[in-house]
């Protein structure tokens, strides 16, 4: 360093940027700064996610619709009923996770969980539907039923799982950083 020179201009020239951020220095990212950043994504998601569960109940009932046509031609009651019933059932896991996104705190924990719970089974829905339109009939029962346990069965006790997960750590992340931990809350 020269005579006279300012040490914090000199570091920062010496410096040049050529520093590793932060969280590839082993650093934690700050958390208000990362909130700071995607609050617009957020805002966009927390707004129009409760319309993600309702977009997939419809295309289940015009695909349901599609394959049944329960309103062809004359008016089987039995038929309809059983077509209803049917359809119901595989809205439950649509119902499921717009009652408790319209339930829970917009953002939260809950709600972010029955988000991602809709996409992803409405997802795997989707692609069932689309393969169900181009098979006959007989087999569409089949390939609903399918579907509908894979989305009962499997994908919610995961996101349940993940959300306990992500809850757990944020508890224990939350009280590190207040210096207390789980014995002395």
């Amino acid at each position: 360093m020269s005579k006279g020179a300012d040490p914090v201009i000199d570091a920062a020239v010496a410096d040049g940027g050529d520093r590793r951020p932060d969280w590839l220095a082993g650093k934690r990212p700050d958390l208000a700064e990362v909130a700071e950043q995607t609050r617009g994504v957020r805002r966009l998601i927390s707004r129009i996610g409760t319309a993600c569960p309702v977009l997939f109940s419809v295309a289940t009932v015009a695909v349901s619709s599609a394959i049944g046509q329960p309103l062809r031609g004359g008016v089987d009651l039995g038929e309809l009923g059983l077509w209803t019933l049917g359809t119901l059932v595989l809205l439950a896991p649509f119902a499921v996770a717009l009652a408790v996104m319209l339930n829970a705190r917009r953002g939260g924990l809950a709600w972010t969980t029955a988000l991602v719970y809709s996409v992803i089974a409405g997802t795997i829905g989707l692609f069932v539907d689309v393969s169900v339109l181009g098979t006959d009939a007989q087999s569409a029962s089949l390939s609903f039923i399918s579907v509908l346990i894979v989305q009962l069965v499997v994908l919610a006790p995961v996101c349940a799982a993940v959300a306990f997960l992500v809850r757990i750590v944020s508890d224990s992340t939350r009280l590190r950083a207040t210096g207390k931990n789980f014995d002395n809350r």
